[in-house]
């Protein structure tokens, strides 16, 4: 690691105490001193300050939402978005940063974990004309270290319309085409992906065929997408009623049924592999009181995010079963609302500009 520290400490001693601090102190304390700045951008201190956070932190501690909400502007129609971060220990919702580029007035979408590092991505081999892209997930390949980009693109060949894929490697910053895909036989909408988790990409798809809607998994490092079945007799199918989510270290779904007033939510946990009869039911919360609300995920371990209809947003307590309203400054009236967890570690994209 760096060495040449004026500390009185013994170095080893110093560097494993600041590893264990959070990372929104190591980037006040890069101006404490030359010494504790280049020690936070050593690859082997973020590699330790990353395994103790993994160790003593939940994944879902913080949330990042998004909120999209319809503009004009000289007769034309636009979206809009603003960004807020919810951590373990707020009371109410802040407003963030949200990078300036041109892209964003167009379209934005929160698909991973996030920093505040930026790095726009080189231009595809696939964009034509006759293409457009359908989807795109975010996930980190532990075993090499490097973050991917997948991206699903609808092409027209001049006979046909398929599918294709691609995957972008942080490490090499360039795209590559997976030949061997299999997402011709799925169809992807608009903000499909689910998350990522434990190694493995989730996202809602539907069949050629019927066009059912199913839950479609792709681990790290695999061309292949797997169907994931759901719970029997579970209505995955609405949008504004499924939501993926971390909870309890596993992959689980949460699923609205009934209506009005009366609606409930049910929380299954995957356990195992995904295999049909792997899913189990851990709770059913009813008597909310609330109108049709919306599952985002689950936040500070079980706390569950709903929103409403009336665009608050709430959080349930599934142990407790208390519910509050989240504050949010500054809220458009007509609004839609993406959730994500994240984790802030001092993780960099490798060039990217920082932002302020």
């Amino acid at each position: 690691m760096v060495s040449e520290s004026n500390s009185n400490l013994p170095q080893e001693l110093l560097e494993d105490i600041l590893s264990r601090l959070p990372y929104k102190s190591l980037s006040r304390f890069k101006c404490v001193c030359k010494f504790w700045y280049t020690l936070f951008t050593d690859p082997i201190f973020r590699a330790l300050h990353l395994s103790h956070f993994i160790k003593h932190h939940a994944f879902n501690d913080s949330v990042f939402l998004r909120l999209s909400f319809p503009t004009t502007s000289y007769g034309f129609y636009m979206q809009n978005y603003k960004l807020f971060s919810l951590s373990n220990n707020d009371s109410s919702i802040d407003d963030t940063f949200l990078p300036r580029v041109k892209l964003l007035s167009t379209k934005f979408r929160i698909s991973g974990h996030s920093t505040r590092e930026f790095k726009c991505l080189p231009d595809s081999n696939m964009l034509s004309k006759s293409s457009f892209a359908l989807a795109v997930g975010l996930g980190y390949n532990s075993i090499t270290d490097d973050y991917k980009v997948v991206r699903i693109w609808s092409v027209d060949t001049g006979v046909y319309t398929t599918n294709r894929m691609e995957v972008y490697s942080l490490s090499t910053d360039s795209w590559t085409r997976m030949y061997n895909s299999n997402t011709r036989d799925f169809d992807f909408a608009d903000d499909c992906f689910a998350l990522f988790f434990k190694g493995t990409y989730y996202w809602w798809g539907f069949r050629r065929g019927d066009k059912s809607t199913i839950i479609l998994a792709l681990r790290t490092g695999d061309e292949i997408f797997h169907k994931v079945s759901a719970p029997d007799n579970v209505d995955i199918s609405k949008p504004e009623g499924r939501s993926l989510a971390e909870w309890k270290e596993s992959l689980s779904l949460i699923c609205c049924s009934g209506f009005g007033l009366n609606m409930s939510i049910d929380i299954w946990v995957m356990k195992g592999s995904g295999a049909q009869d792997s899913w189990t039911k851990m709770q059913s919360v009813t008597s909310l009181l609330l109108e049709e609300p919306k599952p985002l995920v689950f936040w500070k371990g079980d706390e569950l995010l709903l929103e409403t209809c009336g665009g608050e947003i709430k959080s349930y307590n599934v142990v407790t079963q208390k519910i509050k309203n989240l504050k949010i400054e500054d809220r458009p009236v007509l609004h839609s609302v993406q959730a994500v967890n994240y984790a802030a570690t001092l993780a960099s994209i490798k060039g990217g500009t920082c932002l302020t």
